[in-house]
């Protein structure tokens, strides 16, 4: 059997990083894959640039053209998609264009194709034209969703699960709908899309099965993976001197220091800025800040940090986790978050608000603290009792990560693709 993935992209982001993780382990597991993206970043063997639609000259230089136009006036078509587009303030894609020449995917010796985060690498048009098994995972909910890539819970829209119509669109949402335009085009193209689905998260699954979209398919929990040869405990002492991090100080960790200053960002750093304010002697931490720091962030924290910035190296990322004796997650929605496993991997302690798929990771006092949805000062409260019981709490990490078994993974996988490849309607019919 040889599967094709495809996504966006083959570095940087959760989905980028799990896609290639699974493809790296399909290939050690003797399954031939290989990950399609419409530009390689990576050095993997396993790794190639998906085909380009062949188009006319005019209508490459029509694109480049509004490329240009888009970098040089992109301040005002920022304000203006703010002002006029939609309020929701939830990540979009629409997804409509993209150069990927399906027709190659259809003519390729591939038996399944395995879609990931697919935004920008084939549009929506092209997927329903892709004539053969077809097992789509779910980074996000934007499969079942509008252009939305979570539901918008912030304004308690929930037309995923009944449709986007003129009247239900939530009254603190203005300008054009976007989500609604964005579901029409799946509904019209996606309902008789013949797919499997697959969800890292108990949440996530639970999202499709109550969508009006994909609710009858069916959907399989099949968890990202960890490489458990990459992300495990390190010395803290020594990586401590190695990036001259306090040995007297407690140490906690966190990722996107960015937007404080938008209620509805999906990442919840003003959550994480109120619960530091409510730690009693913030003289005793030190925050490791992974990936970009915002400087609103950085102005607004009394305690000492160290900003390490994006890190490719998963020796030095595991290394920094082993340093924290607490991860905290202020996210308002979760699939499943890849900080929270890595952390869980390298034997740390997560605080995090439960939501979406996090209690899939973290139990309750047993491996970490679920705080309260939104509640700044339970957050704080979760911080505290991590590093208080952190030797309990890091010794039972093992126990949890353990339940995140690659090869069990792998096997999951396999199981799917070989039911999408014998129960698709396009073997069936032979229009392969």
């Amino acid at each position: 059997m040889k599967i094709l993935l495809i996504n966006a992209f083959d570095n940087g982001g959760g989905a980028a990083i799990s896609c290639l993780r699974l493809t790296t382990e399909l290939n050690r597991h003797g399954v031939f894959a290989r990950l399609g993206v419409p530009e390689k970043k990576s050095v993997s063997p396993y790794v190639f640039e998906l085909p380009k639609k062949k188009t006319q000259f005019s209508v490459k230089i029509a694109r480049k053209f509004a490329a240009y136009f888009g970098k040089v006036f992109s301040p005002f078509t920022k304000h203006f998609k703010r002002k006029f587009i939609t309020t929701n303030r939830i990540f979009h894609s629409t997804n409509f264009f993209s150069e990927t020449d399906v027709e190659w995917i259809n003519d390729s010796d591939f038996d399944v194709v395995n879609l990931h985060w697919i935004n920008g690498a084939i549009c929506n048009k092209d997927i329903a034209k892709i004539r053969k098994p077809i097992v789509w995972t779910m980074h996000d909910s934007w499969p079942c969703c509008g252009a939305e890539h979570h539901p918008n819970i912030a304004e308690g829209d929930t037309r995923w699960k009944e449709g986007y119509f003129s009247g239900n669109k939530p009254k603190t949402t203005s300008g054009i709908d976007l989500c609604r335009k964005v579901w029409n085009q799946k509904k019209k193209y996606f309902s008789d899309l013949d797919v499997s689905f697959v969800a890292p998260s108990n949440w996530e699954c639970d999202i499709l099965k109550s969508s009006a979209l994909f609710g009858k398919k069916k959907c399989t929990l099949i968890p990202n993976i960890i490489p458990k040869d990459e992300f495990y405990m390190r010395n803290k002492n020594y990586v401590k001197e190695l990036f001259n991090i306090p040995k007297d100080k407690i140490i906690i960790g966190f990722g996107a220091a960015y937007n404080i200053d938008d209620p509805k960002s999906m990442k919840g750093s003003h959550y994480l800025i109120d619960a530091l304010k409510k730690l009693a002697h913030p003289e005793n931490y030190f925050i490791i800040l992974f990936g970009p720091a915002g400087g609103a962030f950085t102005s607004q924290v009394s305690i000492q940090y160290f900003d390490s910035g994006y890190i490719s190296n998963t020796n030095i990322l595991a290394s920094l986790y082993s340093a924290c004796d607490c991860i905290i997650n202020p996210s308002l929605i979760e699939n499943l978050s890849t900080i929270c496993l890595e952390a869980v991997f390298c034997s740390v302690p997560v605080a995090a608000f439960d939501v979406g798929g996090t209690g899939d990771i973290v139990q309750h006092k047993f491996n970490g603290y679920l705080a309260k949805p939104y509640d700044s000062s339970d957050l704080a409260n979760g911080i505290v009792y991590c590093t208080e019981h952190y030797g309990e709490l890091s010794e039972n990490c093992a126990q949890v990560a353990r339940r995140f078994d690659t090869d069990e993974i792998i096997k999951k996988y396999y199981d799917v693709y070989e039911y999408a490849l014998n129960n698709s309607i396009v073997q069936k019919t032979g229009l392969a």
